[in-house]
Parts: structure tokens; C-alpha cells; sequence
């Protein structure tokens, strides 16, 4: 009896640490994408800083239309 328990521990262990390992692989993936999904969108952020930037350089408060 005393047997059997340790091998179910030991089966119940063992599937313990698959599960701990495919969710760390998980884990890590995800921070990998996180990762990428920020540096993503700081350069969108810097892109659309560039092109408001661009668009106020263009575009002067004062000027009058053409059809004055």
C-alpha cells in the first residue's frame, strides 16, 4: 500500500512539474509578444508625433485661404 501511494505521488509529481514547465513556456512566450506589442507601439506613438509634427509645418494658422 505504502508503495502505491509513493508511485501516485511520484506520478502526480511528475505530471506537476509538465504542467509547471508548459505554463512557464507560456509565460514566456507571452512576455515575448508583450514585448514586441510595446516596442510597436512606441514607434507608432513616435511615427504619429513625427506626422502631427509634419502636418503643423504645412498648415499655418494665419494664412488666409487662396479664395480671399
Amino acid at each position: 500500500m505504502t508503495e502505491s501511494k509513493i508511485v501516485d505521488l511520484e506520478t502526480r509529481m511528475a505530471f506537476l512539474e509538465d504542467t509547471v514547465d508548459a505554463l512557464n513556456k507560456q509565460v514566456y512566450q507571452q512576455a515575448k509578444q508583450l514585448s514586441e506589442f510595446q516596442q510597436a507601439m512606441h514607434n507608432l506613438t513616435r511615427h504619429m508625433k513625427q506626422v502631427q509634427s509634419d502636418i503643423e509645418e504645412f498648415k499655418p494658422d494665419n494664412e488666409i485661404p487662396p479664395h480671399y
